[in-house]
């Protein structure tokens, strides 16, 4: 007995599509220059730096400051002076 079986028909879908070739060739694009380095990441926690010791201003560092000031061009009254020197020890 002959095996008589007709195919299935075949499906509906669209027919994969097949890259081509252009005909003009693909250029690479420039390189960076060789100034930029790249480094490598990083994946620890950056140290925190150490906090500076607190520096006791005393009434001594302000008056000589204050005279330093007195005996510049921009001074001002001996008081004017005081608070001036008191801001820049103090870094206000």
């Amino acid at each position: 007995m002959a095996n008589n079986k007709k195919p299935a028909p075949a499906s509906k879908a669209p027919a994969p599509k097949v890259q081509t070739r252009s005909a003009t060739p693909t250029v690479n694009p420039p390189a960076k220059a060789a100034s930029s380095v790249s480094t490598p990441v990083r994946n620890s926690a950056v140290p925190k730096a150490a906090p500076s010791p607190k520096v006791t201003i005393t009434h001594e560092m302000i008056a000589k400051r204050a005279y330093e000031i007195s005996q510049s061009p921009q001074c001002g009254s001996e008081h004017d002076n005081w608070i001036r020197a008191e801001r820049e020890l103090r870094g206000g």
